[in-house]
């Protein structure tokens, strides 16, 4: 049986490669050319971390933070609020530049926003991996 924790792990697996995905594609001369390769990878990617998302809020935060370990419950509490933050900011990320024409408008700007994004969304599954599993697993 799959653990929660695996199934968490598993989407950043899946998360850190669609994330490399768009790594290829961050090039404002062929964002120029033609933004709609790198437009469906960024939709791509911002579905599955959607999924990620529902499903901490879902399982992962709701029990930790009803945990009875005082340190379980302030590490979900500090880890909801952060992702929280940047979940607003993937949110105007995506507002932004919803699509190939938007793109092509200021290729420069799209891919310097999306490697910040990217660097983001890389430090933040390596901090969850790092210390916030390991603490929901003491909490199951």
């Amino acid at each position: 049986m799959t653990s929660r924790t695996e199934i968490f792990r598993q989407h950043h697996t899946e998360v850190r490669a669609l994330s490399e995905r768009i790594g290829r594609f961050l090039d404002v001369a062929a964002v120029t050319r033609d933004a709609t390769p790198v437009a469906a990878v960024v939709r791509e990617l911002f579905g599955k971390f959607g999924v990620h998302l529902a499903i901490e809020d879902a399982t992962l935060y709701p029990r930790m933070l009803t945990h009875r370990d005082g340190v379980v419950r302030d590490a979900a509490s500090r880890f909801q609020a952060e992702m929280g933050g940047l979940k607003e900011t993937f949110d105007a990320y995506r507002h932004r530049w919803p699509g190939p024409s938007v793109i092509s408008r200021d290729p420069a700007a799209f891919v310097a926003e999306t490697r910040a994004i990217l660097a983001s969304l890389d430090r933040r599954i390596a901090h969850e991996d790092r210390h916030l599993y390991d603490l929901f697993d003491r909490a199951s």
